[in-house]
């Protein structure tokens, strides 16, 4: 085996996943929950340690499958992670905000606490279409840093790759199909 084979291999075994994203099934609705094994990229920690507001965006996509071929979505949003320092009170205030609307908010006190916020947000719950509920399903989820912008304009980004995840259809409660 080449040796920047085996180095790659160790690489990868060495390194925990960017992202770990864990999906739970329930009846009417999927509960994923997301974080960031590894720390946050070093704009994202200067920018956060020097008070100004941090966001990581965390793309969200769900499709179903038919019989061979998989559907166009059933719900595509994103989760966006939010720390910015307030120093009014002295806190960070933290948010997670779900297509526009905050699911969680919060005040912490130090930069390590609002980098928790920011990596491991609480998880969220995004209900299914009724028709759909049954159907095998792929959550896809990604993170997606902003780093700044080039020549002024155009934004710069850094985002870890894909991560999927299918869920079987919920087996039948004993008794329903009598």
């Amino acid at each position: 085996m080449p040796l920047a084979l085996s180095l790659l291999l160790v690489i990868a075994v060495v390194l925990p996943d960017p992202l770990v994203v864990d999906v739970a099934r329930e009846s009417a609705a999927v509960e994923v929950g997301i974080r960031l094994p590894l720390p946050l990229p070093e704009e994202q920690r200067t920018t956060l340690e020097s008070g100004a507001e941090v966001r990581i965006a965390y793309p969200i996509r769900i499709k179903a499958k038919r019989r061979t071929l998989w559907d166009k979505r059933l719900w595509a949003g994103e989760l966006i992670t939010i720390a910015a320092f307030d120093p009014v009170t002295g806190r960070h205030r933290c948010q997670v905000i779900l297509d526009g609307v905050i699911t969680s908010s919060g005040e912490v006190e130090s930069t390590e606490a609002a980098e928790r916020w920011l990596t491991q947000p609480p998880p969220v719950r995004i209900e299914l279409p009724e028709d759909r509920r049954g159907a095998t399903l792929r959550v896809r989820v990604r993170a997606v840093f902003s780093r700044g912008t080039t020549w002024l304009i155009f934004p710069t980004q850094e985002a870890s790759p894909w991560v999927e995840i299918d869920l079987d259809s919920p087996a039948e409660p004993p008794g329903a199909s009598e």
